[in-house]
């Protein structure tokens, strides 16, 4: 087994061999854009080493965000072709909003912006000159929480809306079944689906194709309605509170408030963000108090807004709390005992993304069932925050061991650690780095 030292030198070839000049791809053939929270990770990463490369990576994604302040998951490299749906598809130019020097998609994704700038003037050595770049992104970082935080929030509930389970970061999540499932399609543009050349024909590890037409149907309404926010939250067929992009914004806007504290910014706003989500985190996503469930497991879960409930389905989005440091000590002890339930946790000491007894759970397919790092690397920031340091280490140490055994892979088959998806993943490789080399939980300096 590789020691930690030759572990971060592979990651940081996998960061190098990934960089186009401009920003990094999450991995070759399978993803060749730039995807946003891939990024804001990639920059925690070099942020160790290359203060340069993650201002660029996160620069560029930037200059892509829209008018009203979305910063877009996809931003294309317009020449690469083996990836659907192309800029082309999404028709952006419909929108006001949309920037037009460049492709982008049509929806969003999980904030981890504002921690990713952060953590490249926390790790730099040149504290003047990533205090410029803080002061030169802040105003694109309140603009995309703004956004955030009205267009998709009108209840000022303080968690966010998604319209797309694209926008969760966990895709093909059985979080988004039923609410999928009463999306009717009324007609479908043809298309070929290009991932599955991608991944060699392993369809298992991929959603379905009937999963696939659904999101292919949604990005269509989008276009129908001009990505019309206020539109869409009045008419879209899927429209969901989701309960780990709210808290990984919940997170953001402290470390933003903290941004705001070094650049001496006015911080009223941001501070009445942070309170709304303290005051309805619970209302939403904790167990119901009209007694019409008898599920009492202590975990979390998405808020259908359609249908006007919880959406009781146990994946690792259920323990995303822990990260926030907002839940109780008693409801965090609560989230470390399914944690720590070998229905979440694997041979190698790291959480699965479903409940192994679900019967939705599929070991090797996409987000029904495999290892993340990205998750697992939240879910330690959050178990550092609360004291579980042991637990915390195993997770570092079960994915230094899939890493070393298995390579720099997009996700792993939580029942064997055999590697999955897309190899020399960006990601696994930044996140990796962070979790050998961080002296301090930088949740905790908010």
């Amino acid at each position: 087994m590789l020691d930690a030292s030759e572990l971060v030198e592979a990651a940081k070839k996998v960061l190098d061999g990934n960089w186009t000049g401009k920003f990094t791809i999450p991995s070759a053939t399978l993803y060749p854009h730039q995807w946003s929270w891939d990024s804001c990770f990639i920059a925690i990463g070099n942020s160790y080493f290359n203060t340069d490369r993650s201002i660029k990576e996160l620069e560029y994604l930037f200059d892509a965000q829209w008018k009203n302040g979305m910063i877009p998951h996809i931003v294309f490299n317009e020449k690469e072709k083996t990836y659907f749906p192309t800029a082309e598809y999404y028709e952006i130019t419909r929108s006001p909003n949309a920037p037009k020097h460049i492709g982008t998609s049509g929806m969003t994704q999980p904030p981890v912006h504002a921690l990713a700038c952060f953590y490249i003037h926390y790790n730099s050595g040149d504290k003047a000159k990533t205090k410029e770049f803080l002061a030169k992104v802040y105003p694109s970082l309140l603009k995309f929480h703004r956004y955030l935080m009205t267009e998709r929030d009108p209840e000022k509930s303080g968690l966010v809306t998604i319209f797309h389970p694209w926008e969760s970061g966990r895709d093909d999540s059985p979080v988004w079944d039923d609410a999928l499932a009463r999306v009717s399609i009324t007609k479908l543009t043809k298309f070929e689906r290009l991932d599955v050349i991608a991944v060699g024909g392993a369809i298992d590890t991929i959603p379905s194709n009937e999963e696939y037409n659904k999101f292919i149907f949604l990005i269509d309404l989008m276009k129908m309605y001009n990505y019309d926010e206020r539109e869409m939250y009045e008419r879209f067929p899927f429209k969901i509170k989701d309960v780990s992009f709210s808290c990984i914004l919940y997170v953001a806007n402290k470390i933003l408030l903290n941004i705001a504290n070094i650049l001496g910014e006015d911080s009223e706003e941001i501070s009445e963000w942070i309170s709304r989500t303290e005051k309805n985190l619970y209302k939403y996503f904790a167990m119901p108090l009209d007694g019409k469930s008898n599920v009492s497991d202590g975990l979390f879960y998405d808020y259908d807004l359609v249908i006007g409930d919880r959406i009781f389905k146990r994946t690792v989005s259920s323990l995303s709390p822990i990260y926030t440091g907002l839940i109780s000590n008693q409801d965090a002890e609560s989230i470390v005992k399914w944690i720590s339930n070998a229905d979440f946790c694997v041979e190698y000491d790291t959480i699965a993304s479903t409940d192994e007894e679900e019967s939705y759970f599929k070991p090797v397919t996409y987000w029904r069932g495999p290892i993340w790092i990205n998750t697992n690397w939240a879910l330690r920031l959050g178990l550092l925050r609360y004291g579980y340091i042991d637990r915390a280490e195993r997770i570092r140490q079960g994915v230094c061991r899939l890493v070393a055994d298995q390579g720099f892979r997009e996700y792993y088959d939580p029942t064997t650690g055999a590697g999955l998806g897309g190899k020399n993943f960006s990601w696994t490789a930044a996140l990796l780095i962070d979790m050998l080399l961080m002296k301090s939980n930088p949740l905790l300096n908010q």
